[in-house]
């Protein structure tokens, strides 16, 4: 008979630990080896990074394609005057020896004209562009090639749709306006500027500086910055200055992300995809707000001059002044800083050789070390000059104060001119041209002339729709002839329709839930309507939820008639019905969500599924406005005039949604009290369920018996097929790649453990851990303190002091430290005084929870408050807080909430009059210990089609982490891994536990839970103090200790998974001449010269022995991943050629990346290679074990290293550190590193420690921490360094072998070791022996 079995799986971003026990919580056995283990692996990349190199790399690609085109065209006629012109510019680069020409110069070299002539007449680029617009004279055709390459080169950007002949790049009034409207429909803000054309004045005036720009522009609109701080802190935003993001959007939680602060005069393109990810659609604001800045920017750019070039040569010539100038007062008043200034590289110094970036000593060019922006340069001067000496250089010193002195043509702020400005240009030099050089008007067959083809090649752009243009491209989706594709020709041989159908077709964003199926655009009236009453449906008045008659007309009233929905709109609508409250919860305070698209289409005389195919062509086409509007025409020509398509157009629906039609309208289930079936939009509208209570209620059912919810429908409806792979299912999930590996490798755990047991388990519990994406980034508590007690330091200047002077980041890591200061020093429930210096006396004061420990598990800063013990003893489980201290304290909670030291949900939790009901702790316990997130709901999409019959258990991070602290046991992840198996085996034991108690009979447990029966409570320490059938035995604590018994336990099998490196074939930087080890191109071949790659990767090892007979030797050599197909294409032979190897017979053809190696049964794995490949990179395979008290202590070390210097004087042995200690652990490691089985490799660095111990035992306690913090980053399983040279210890201890494996000093067995994924399996090929 089968017996049953639990598996656990602990899944984080790098490694999976798993464990396979008996319903007694038993580690069952295989061959002899304990079924846990661990599997480590590198954490997967984002497509992010790789993302944006493929763009950059096509950009340029593209860009060279451009010019190679023009050279194509001016070719023919160039030749006729200079037939070596191309090769002279295509060789720039190479040296005079190089060079084919045999000329010194790169462009001109004719007899009366060089390229001494060329700079003298043109200096800059710009220069020659302004001769050839304004002089109409003839001029030589390679002088308008060069001014049309620059041109075509840098061609500005192209979010503009109207033609260079329209170009209104200069008006501000239409920037202004798509501003104001914006503000007014989205924030209901009705700007009214006094005087528009003084505002666009002040905003391109350098003059001033931003604090004046910004108290200008408040006048103007009549705004005061404390009455009216987020519209203040907008309109500084114009102005360049930095603002808080908490600032411009009020809202609590931008106060807590990493970047809080954006300034569009920098960082705030670096930053977009952070700020994207906080604000969601409110970015969007951001996007019209930096729009009038780039107009203010623009408009100084181009200063009133008609073309750009006449404002960059006056910006030069501006440049050469000012340089003048500064020379001029620097040798009056400052000659002796006249070398630093103007003509030193210094390190971190922003002179002016850092400013301008050039450089010139005896020999040439000198090295250039530092580089600044002009802001940098003017803060510099500013230092340097101090005040000024002489009143005829006060303007100099002005511009210096406002940054604008000493301008450049070439800035970041060219990134703001549009594509119309320089094609202005362009058209304006071809018009001359065109009177002298007659090819330009020479029509080809298809009657486009050169003139017609330059304009083509400017405005030469692939829209994202028309996808790659080589359709043997996998991912192609172009229809197109058979005809060369030109920039001239390509809407004729493209079919843009046809291939605007299948990128439709093609788009990959899938159904979180229903992974088959397409999303729906963020904006459609679906996801809109479901959006709304998402977070609708969590709406509470006075605690209660309210009614679904009032929710559906709040949603009828309000949502239908306003673009966003206030708290002030909400309450007044409320008022208005005579409905009485006292708190609004549920909702954070304005309402996320709207109904915008309804709004925006609602006066169209147009069904709701024509307005979908308006949204979706919206979000698809936006940004090409003629083909939308050919779209919209050919679709709904029918329904809507050409003025109304004119203006559904400019209409603007970015992004798409996370679910598809199909998840909201065809899942459905029937209502148990009125028998109607209904789908998933439809149950969110008639109850006041949001989408997750919706799906796991059991108020609805999918089948006859009433037994399954609508996730279970979900999950039947996910079903794979049997034509799919694994890869193929995990590739098709809508989750992050950080998530797929770990999944991946999880179900190859399972399907192994499958194989042994020879039957499923009976229950798989998971938990899956949050990825780095996931991760919420914060400021310390101790900055946002800071930043709140600077408006009430007046009131409270002790506490602020002691804040500011007495206080470390660590130290505000103590939670009853951090409470006492967001309390003002006062307890919670009373209002008297707390003694900072008897804080931590457990007899005085406790860290209540407000909502009771016993009903509900949040151990939140929001739901505990620091009291004094005596009253808190008083308090018990009681909920709501008793009526006689909320009316004695809500006043001061209410302070504490205005000065943002609590947050609204504390708040309404404090001030609440009426008990938790059943559905409030069905659904609080629900959301403890029911996982939710999309990589866990992956997992479970996965699981449950895999294993129908198998209880599939999600356990949450927090439950595992509770019972190792409840029973202190012990997680150093600075000494080994094998936590991770421990986390998996304490899943099943704290998952069972709740499964069984809870999630069987949660109906029931409610109930008990409600009427505070013994045995039935959510604190797992009280739990556990009583029997639960077929989960815990707690007579004579029979479970417990089994469980002890086991996590004591280290026979933990330990495996990593081996891969074939992918990705970049080299670093992306050029190293400089002579450091090279390949070749940049066969052109620039010469390393010594031009220099060349760096860090080749190699992609895996080859195993080969070699040599001549009497001299046979086994060596790794890394195949290098730019020659992988080569090398597979005839091993032997790139061997003896790369390698120049005698006679190699390869043992091994590929040894992948993180293989293990045994030396004499030292496990390490196969890492990376040095030197070019004559030195191997290994990490050890074997664990660490030093016992619990070492493992403890070396948890304070760690601490006391990184800065929390109070374990130095810290009176509670538990938490100190000596001097005395450290030594006798610096003896346990040496004896580890000397004796055991890591004497194989660390022998040598164990002498070196032991000779070196009196300096260790000599250095001040915190060095001594941070010499064992090293020393245990040497002998865990990475190849990381350690840094030992506070003991002058110059080894940094990571394994580094010859790839001559055969010749490595006193080893005499060397083998792979090929393992299964759990490693339970296990097979060895010998590489070396001695014997």
């Amino acid at each position: 008979m089968e017996k049953d079995y639990y598996l656990g799986l602990d899944i984080g971003t790098d490694s999976v630990g798993w464990a396979v026990c008996n319903p007694y919580y038993q580690i069952l056995k295989f061959k002899g080896n304990s079924m846990w283990g661990i599997r480590l692996f590198d954490e997967s990349c984002s497509a992010e990074k790789r993302r944006e190199f493929r763009s950059s790399r096509r950009r340029n690609q593209r860009k060279r394609e451009r010019i190679a085109l023009l050279e194509m065209l001016f070719d023919k006629e160039i030749c006729k005057v200079d037939p070596a012109f191309f090769i002279k510019l295509h060789e720039s680069n190479l040296y005079f020896d190089d060079k084919s020409t045999n000329v010194p110069y790169s462009v001109f070299s004719d007899d009366n004209y060089t390229d001494k002539d060329f700079h003298k007449e043109f200096p800059t680029v710009y220069h020659l562009r302004k001769e050839l617009i304004t002089n109409k004279e003839p001029h030589d055709v390679r002088l308008v090639y060069l001014a049309l390459h620059h041109i075509i080169k840098h061609r500005g950007h192209f979010l503009f749709d109207y033609s260079y002949k329209d170009d209104v790049s200069g008006d501000f009034l239409p920037v202004y306006n798509n501003f104001k409207n914006y503000i007014f429909d989205n924030y209901e803000i009705e700007l009214e500027c006094n005087d528009v054309e003084r505002f666009s004045q002040i905003l391109k005036n350098k003059s001033i500086g931003k604090k004046k720009k910004n108290s200008e522009i408040a006048a103007l609109f009549g705004v005061d910055k404390k009455t009216d701080k987020s519209l203040y802190s907008m309109l500084s935003l114009l102005s360049g200055s930095k603002i808080a993001l908490f600032d411009v959007f009020e809202d609590e939680s931008l106060k807590d992300v990493e970047k809080k602060y954006v300034s569009f005069s920098s960082g705030f393109d670096d930053n977009e995809s952070e700020y994207r990810s906080y604000l969601g659609e409110r970015f969007e604001l951001l996007c019209k707000l930096k729009a009038v800045y780039d107009w203010s920017i623009l408009a100084d750019i181009l200063n009133g001059k008609e073309y750009i070039s006449f404002s960059k040569v006056d910006i030069y010539e501006e440049h050469g002044r000012d340089l003048k100038t500064l020379k001029e007062y620097v040798i009056k008043y400052a000659p002796e800083k006249y070398n630093e200034i103007f003509k030193k590289s210094i390190e971190k110094v922003n002179n002016y050789v850092a400013y301008s970036k050039h450089i010139k000593s005896n020999k040439g060019t000198g090295v250039l070390t530092s580089t600044c922006s002009q802001e940098e340069f003017c803060t510099y001067l500013k230092n340097i000059l101090k005040s000024c000496q002489d009143d005829q250089y006060i303007k100099m010193f002005d511009e210096i104060e406002n940054s604008t002195f000493m301008p450049k043509q070439v800035t970041k702020d060219n990134g703001v001119i549009p594509m119309q400005v320089n094609e202005k240009e362009l058209v304006a030099i071809l018009d001359n041209a065109k009177e002298y050089l007659p090819f330009l008007q020479e029509k080809d067959s298809t009657g486009k002339s050169v003139y017609d083809k330059l304009i083509a090649l400017f405005e030469y752009r692939i829209p994202y729709y028309i996808g790659p243009l080589n359709t043997n491209s996998k991912k192609s989706w172009l229809v197109r002839s058979d005809e060369k594709i030109y920039p001239w020709n390509i809407k004729e041989v493209v079919d843009y329709d046809k291939s605007a159908e299948e990128f439709i077709k093609n788009l990959t964003s899938k159904c979180s839930y229903l992974p088959e199926f397409d999303v729906v655009p963020k904006h459609s009236l679906i996801y809109s309507k479901f959006c709304v009453l998402d977070e609708l449906n969590n709406l509470r008045i006075n605690g209660e939820k309210i009614s679904v008659q009032l929710k559906q007309d709040i949603y009828n009233d309000i949502f239908k008639k306003y673009y966003k929905v206030t708290n002030k709109k909400l309450c007044d609508y409320l008022k208005s019905k005579n409905i009485e409250f006292d708190e609004i919860s549920g909702i954070d305070n304005d309402f996320k969500s709207s109904l915008k698209s309804y709004k925006d289409l609602l006066e169209y005389d147009l069904t709701d599924e024509q307005k979908e195919s308006v949204i979706n062509a919206i979000t698809v086409f936006g940004e090409d406005k003629k083909l939308l509007k050919k779209r919209l025409k050919n679709e709904l020509g029918d329904y809507l005039s050409d003025d109304e398509i004119k203006k559904i157009s400019k209409l603007k629906y970015s992004g798409w949604s996370r679910l598809s039609k199909e998840f909201l309208t065809k899942v459905e289930a029937t209502c148990k009290e009125s028998g109607e079936v209904v789908n998933i939009i439809t149950a969110m509208w008639q109850t006041n369920n949001n989408l997750m209570q919706l799906l796991y209620s059991n108020d609805f059912c999918c089948d006859c018996k009433g037994n399954k919810s609508f996730i279970d429908k979900v999950n039947e409806l996910n079903s794979f097929g049997a034509d799919k792979s694994l890869n193929d299912i995990i590739d098709g999930l809508y989750i992050s790649p950080l998530v797929k590996r770990p999944i991946h490798q999880s179900i190859l755990i399972i399907k192994e453990i499958e194989k042994i047991m020879k039957h499923p388990p009976k229950k798989i519990f998971v938990e899956v851990a949050r990825g780095a994406e996931e991760k919420k980034r914060t400021v310390s508590r101790r900055s946002a303190l800071l930043d709140l007690y600077k408006f009430c330091k007046k009131d409270y200047s002790d506490l602020y002091e002691y804040l500011l002077n007495n206080t470390t980041d660590d130290d505000l890591r103590s939670d009853k430290l951090y409470l006492y200061f967001t309390q003002f020093g006062k307890c919670m429930y009373s209002g008297e005084e707390i003694k900072l210096d008897d804080l931590f006396n457990k007899n005085l004061y406790d860290i209540d929870h407000i909502y009771p420990q016993s009903k509900i598990k949040d151990d939140g800063l929001n739901n505990r408050v620091l009291v004094k013990k005596k009253i808190n003893s008083k308090k018990d489980n009681e909920y709501p807080i008793s009526s006689q201290v909320r009316e004695k304290m809500t006043p001061f909670w209410k302070m504490l909430l205005d000065k943002k030291l609590i947050d609204k949900k504390k708040y309404e939790r404090l001030v609440r009059n009426n008990p938790l009901s059943e559905d409030e702790l069905s659904e609080f316990v629900s959301r403890q210990l029911v996982e939710t997130r999309q990589s866990t709901k992956a997992v479970s999409t996965i699981l449950k089609q895999l294993y129908p019959n198998t209880e599939i258990v999600y356990v949450k991070a927090k439950l595992t982490s509770d019972f190792r602290k409840e029973y202190d046991m012990l997680k150093c992840r600075e000494v080994n891994d094998f936590h991770h198996a421990k986390d998996a085996y304490l899943n099943i034991v704290v998952g069972n536990v709740y499964n069984v108690k809870f999630t069987h009979n949660k109906i029931n447990f409610i109930k008990h839970l409600q009427n505070n029966d013994k045995g039935y409570t959510v604190n797992l320490t009280s739990m556990l103090k009583h029997n639960i059938d077929g989960a815990w035995v707690a007579d004579n604590n029979e479970t417990l200790n089994t469980v002890i018994s086991t996590m004591n336990k280290n026979n933990i099998r330990y495996t990593r998974y081996a891969y074939e490196k992918k990705g970049g074939f080299w670093d992306q930087t050029i190293s400089k001449k002579g450091k090279a080890q390949v070749q940049l191109n066969n052109v620039l071949s010469n390393k010594e010269k031009y220099g060349g790659r760096i860090k080749v990767s190699a992609t895996y090892f080859s195993c080969v022995e070699h040599g001549k007979k009497n001299n046979r030797v086994v060596s790794l050599f890394a195949i290098n991943l730019y020659d992988k197909k080569k090398y597979e294409e005839s091993p032997s032979d790139y061997l003896i050629e790369n390698y120049n190897l005698i006679e190699p017979v390869i043992k091994v053809k590929k040894l992948k990346v993180q293989s293990c190696i045994s030396f004499d049964n030292m496990r390490c794995h196969l890492g990376g290679k040095e030197s070019g490949g004559s030195r191997i990179v290994y990490r050890p395979a074997v664990q660490l074990v030093l016992g619990y008290q070492n493992e403890r202590y070396i948890r304070n070390i760690i601490r006391c290293a990184d800065g929390d210097l109070h374990l130095q004087s810290c009176s509670d042995s538990k938490n100190n550190v000596t001097s005395e200690q450290n030594c006798q652990l610096y003896d346990l490691l040496l004896e580890k590193m000397s004796n055991n089985i890591y004497g194989v490799m660390f022998s040598d660095l164990a002498e070196k420690l032991v000779l070196e111990k009196s300096k260790f035992e000599k250095i001040d306690l915190v060095e001594q921490c941070k010499t064992i913090k090293n020393i245990l980053i040497i002998l865990k399983n990475n190849a990381s360094k350690g840094d030992l040279k506070n003991i002058d210890v110059k080894s940094n201890g990571a394994i580094r072998l010859n790839n001559n494996i055969s010749k490595i000093k006193d080893v005499k067995s060397i083998k792979l070791i090929n393992q299964s994924i759990t490693g339970l399996y296990e097979t060895e090929v010998v590489l070396v022996s001695k014997e």
